[in-house]
């Protein structure tokens, strides 16, 4: 999709997720199966977040368990951390991502192999972060007296430390990126120069930011230049219907 095409949707999906914040909910499985298209003769493109079956609120939530799909979970979540509304917004970025390129950034239904991607691309959470992960000793070896007190497993560690996986790596991945910002010059090998492309990028890097509390919310993402006048036009909170 073209950076205007992926606007009114990213804009639409995350005035959705203003209005969970605002009342202290969790959707809790953002994903593309997720997001229905509403009208897809109008321009722009209507759609609507669905499927609130796994949504609850933040003050509910239990470090540890589980929930979403792999793929587009959030780090706090595969980690067993504390998560909030921020789980959410991870998951709209890699949706966003995926709408750009028209695949997904860390296609996985494996923990390990999903947890390797996001670190072969971004890097891994910081210290302070894996320090409170339920889950964090299943991928992570700690060492405190290490600069970097903890290091992702190998695959033969995971195996060898996490009973019962049986796990073999896969390599599932469309494209591979080195950092970030290579999504850049990804998109424009695939579509030429677009305006707003480097603002999108720049967006998308603060969607997924690997600490929570350093993730940008949704009424900075409506905030954010890529949103600005002679971008784009704002478009309106959808409307969010319960099914329970």
């Amino acid at each position: 999709w073209e950076t205007d095409e992926v606007r009114p949707i990213l804009g639409q999906i995350t005035n959705a997720l203003s209005h969970l914040s605002s009342v202290g909910m969790v959707h809790a499985d953002l994903k593309p199966g997720n997001i229905m298209v509403v009208n897809r003769h109008e321009s722009p493109i209507k759609v609507k977040l669905i499927d609130f079956g796994l949504a609850c609120p933040a003050s509910a939530v239990i470090p540890g368990d589980f929930v979403g799909t792999v793929g587009y979970c959030a780090p706090e979540v595969m980690l067993g951390l504390p998560y909030n509304e921020a789980s959410d917004m991870w998951s709209l970025g890699l949706v966003a991502v995926e709408l750009a390129t028209g695949v997904p950034l860390y296609p996985s239904e494996n923990d390990y192999d999903y947890l390797k991607f996001i670190i072969e691309t971004q890097g891994q959470p910081p210290d302070h972060v894996l320090d409170s992960g339920v889950y964090t000793e299943n991928y992570f070896i700690g060492d405190k007296y290490k600069q970097q007190c903890w290091t992702f497993k190998t695959e033969e560690q995971y195996k060898g430390s996490v009973p019962g996986t049986g796990h073999e790596s896969l390599e599932t991945r469309y494209i591979i990126l080195t950092r970030l910002d290579d999504l850049e010059q990804l998109m424009m090998f695939r579509r030429g120069p677009e305006a707003g492309q480097r603002l999108f990028v720049s967006l998308i890097k603060e969607m997924l930011a690997l600490d929570a509390h350093q993730r940008i919310t949704p009424s900075q993402v409506l905030r954010h230049p890529f949103f600005s006048p002679g971008l784009s036009k704002r478009f309106p909170c959808i409307n969010i219907e319960r099914p329970y």
